[in-house]
């Protein structure tokens, strides 16, 4: 399970860099769960949804953020689960200001190598600081 895990998380990150949003929720179960933590009235790409609110933290990220730097420093995997340790940076487009911080991905993949979890660990005292004017 643990190279089938690793495989699906691998293609995740590189459909990511690709930014082909319809092949990353291909990517996951009809009844995934998807979630980072936050107040979406402060930053509305932060909350909780199923695989159909896909997109739209995607399509809310572009339109409200330049990304400048999106790394994945470690993967870790055992059995179905993966966690991912990483750093981010992106700019709010509306206050110029910089959202630079750590992250943690918690990945869960189902046996028929679809994700059924994943859930985003980030600053969100950063984040709320940088949407701010």
């Amino acid at each position: 399970m643990s190279d089938q895990t690793r495989d699906v998380v691998n293609e995740l990150l590189k459909r990511m860099g690709e930014g082909d949003i319809p092949a990353v929720v291909a990517l996951f179960a009809d009844d995934a769960h998807w979630e980072v933590p936050g107040d979406s009235e402060i930053a509305p790409w932060v909350g909780r949804c199923g695989v159909a609110g896909i997109p739209d933290f995607f399509q809310t990220m572009a339109r409200l953020t330049v990304r400048e730097l999106f790394e994945v420093e470690r993967v870790l995997v055992d059995g179905p689960n993966a966690v991912l340790i990483g750093r981010a940076r992106v700019v709010v487009r509306s206050t110029g200001k910089a959202i630079d911080t750590p992250f943690a991905a918690d990945i869960v993949v189902n046996a028929e190598g679809r994700i059924s979890r994943f859930y985003m660990f980030e600053d969100s005292l950063c984040v709320a600081r940088a949407m701010r004017p």
